[in-house]
């Protein structure tokens, strides 16, 4: 398997990428529903859903950069309207890694908690605030449950691709496509 990606499949880096954020999105998202409830282990799942939000936002800078300097495979197919859907898919998906983060960080400090990334004790950015506080875990939850609904939509679309059009789409991003 290539590293980078070639006209018609998607290389290892890509793959990597693509699988490593989907599983940390899954166990970030988990694990910020479960800090709603759990007072016992509040600040140990914190800590964790904290790293690997942050763990999303860098991934997604190495990404982004992966995506800029490497191609693109072509669209199997040619639907305009099934191609725009995808890219409006894709264009809310890095918007969200970025604000998810980004506002949890700060939302987190407005709280008076202080952000943990690997047992390390990051910079308070904001004092607490709890009128600002509302507003960024408004923000937080709504666009965390955004960023599910684009994962179904996104994970239909590869099932539909798979089963009904009977393409190679999913299988571009899978481990044995070559």
């Amino acid at each position: 398997m290539k590293l980078a990606n070639s006209a018609d499949n998607y290389g290892l880096i890509s793959k990597l990428f693509h699988w490593i954020m989907a599983a940390l999105i899954i166990a970030t998202y988990l694990l910020g529903k479960n800090l709603e409830n759990n007072f016992e282990y509040y600040y140990e799942i914190l800590m964790i859903h904290n790293t690997l939000g942050l763990s999303i936002l860098v991934l997604a800078i190495f990404r982004l950069s992966w995506k800029f300097i490497n191609i693109r495979p072509k669209p199997i197919l040619k639907n305009k309207i099934l191609i725009y859907v995808a890219k409006t898919n894709y264009f809310l998906f890095y918007s969200i890694f970025f604000l998810q983060p980004i506002s949890g960080y700060i939302l987190t400090n407005l709280q008076g908690d202080t952000v943990m990334f690997l047992n390390f004790e990051l910079i308070n950015l904001l004092d607490h605030n709890s009128d600002l506080r509302y507003l960024f875990k408004s923000f937080h939850e709504y666009s965390s449950n955004v960023l599910l609904v684009l994962f179904f939509i996104h994970s239909g679309a590869a099932l539909m691709h798979h089963f009904a059009f009977k393409d190679r789409t999913l299988k571009r991003m899978t481990f044995d496509s070559d």
